[in-house]
């Protein structure tokens, strides 16, 4: 580990704040109504990757396509949050999926550009994986409990609870070829509300194995910076049976293996203090809804911008 060679003097973190950067499966729509496309923050990481994601955005180019998408939330929440934060740092970042990697920017432990730059690389691979390991799908199920979506799609086939997002929301990771059956199952049997994601592929699932790996060789030539500002902002990043801090000595592991482990982020939130501030780094995301069906209603949510 090494110090950061741009780290401004360690200034006062923000009392009780916890950063949620939240993953590829948000409404990209969304996204295009917020002025924030036009930071210099954003821009800066545009011109460093050579892909304009402030036109793109803007005119709806992006697509579904894994790098471009997931790079243009990580840049997009980065550039919000270090508008709220300056040279300070909250209390702990939160990353759910792809939202580690901006998580771990805005912590000081990586630089966004190669935030960036490992979020195009682990879309290649995403999409490689897809093409070994079957053509996959994301489903949002919502009513039930987890425990129950979970019993339901026990005996499917090619069928994987991806993520618990709430007390009544849960993210499944499916083959295409199951999907419809999914669909209908869980419609009849537990009377679920099913919402197909805009995403042509199946993360957090035994879809995706064989990513975490590849993408740690493509890390190898970049350094993790141990600094004061990166020691001083606990890192969470939803996994399962394991909400968090993550240590700076075993945060390479953790963005890997995000992309393949299955994630739970209604415990990471639960694992928050009452007092516990949690700013949404995405305007318009409306992730933070999630926050309200927690099951802790005392905790506070304010947007970064």
């Amino acid at each position: 580990m090494g110090t950061h060679p741009d780290e401004p003097p360690p200034a006062e973190a923000s009392p009780r704040e916890a950063v949620m950067f939240p993953g590829g499966g948000i409404d990209m729509n969304n996204m295009r109504e917020t002025p924030l496309l036009h930071t210099g923050e954003l821009r800066r990481v545009s011109d460093y990757l050579d892909i304009d994601f402030v036109s793109k955005l803007a005119n709806g180019e992006v697509g579904s396509e894994p790098g471009p998408y997931q790079t243009s939330v990580a840049a997009l929440t980065y550039a919000c949050t270090r508008q709220r934060y300056g040279d300070t740092q909250p209390m702990a970042v939160i990353g759910q999926s792809s939202g580690v990697w901006a998580a771990a920017a805005l912590m000081g432990a990586i630089r966004i550009e190669d935030a960036c730059k490992m979020l195009m690389i682990r879309g290649d691979l995403i999409a490689e994986a897809s093409a070994r390991h079957g053509e996959g799908r994301m489903l949002s199920v919502v009513g039930p409990s987890p425990d129950e979506t979970a019993a339901a799609v026990e005996g499917i086939d090619g069928c994987w609870v991806s993520g618990v997002m709430t007390r009544s929301s849960v993210t499944l990771g499916c083959r295409l070829e199951a999907r419809e059956d999914v669909e209908r199952i869980l419609s009849a049997e537990i009377e679920a509300n099913v919402i197909r994601l805009p995403i042509d592929f199946a993360s957090h699932c035994p879809l995706m194995a064989g990513v975490a790996d590849e993408l740690k060789k493509a890390m190898s030539d970049l350094e993790i910076f141990d600094s004061a500002d990166s020691r001083a902002v606990d890192f969470y990043d939803c996994f399962i049976g394991d909400p968090g801090p993550v240590s700076l000595t075993n945060l390479w592991d953790r963005l890997a293996m995000n992309i393949e482990k299955p994630f739970d982020l209604m415990a990471a939130i639960q694992s928050f203090d009452e007092d516990t501030i949690f700013v949404e780094s995405l305007p318009n995301a409306g992730i933070f809804n999630m926050i309200r069906y927690s099951g802790i209603s005392r905790k506070r949510i304010v947007k970064a911008t």
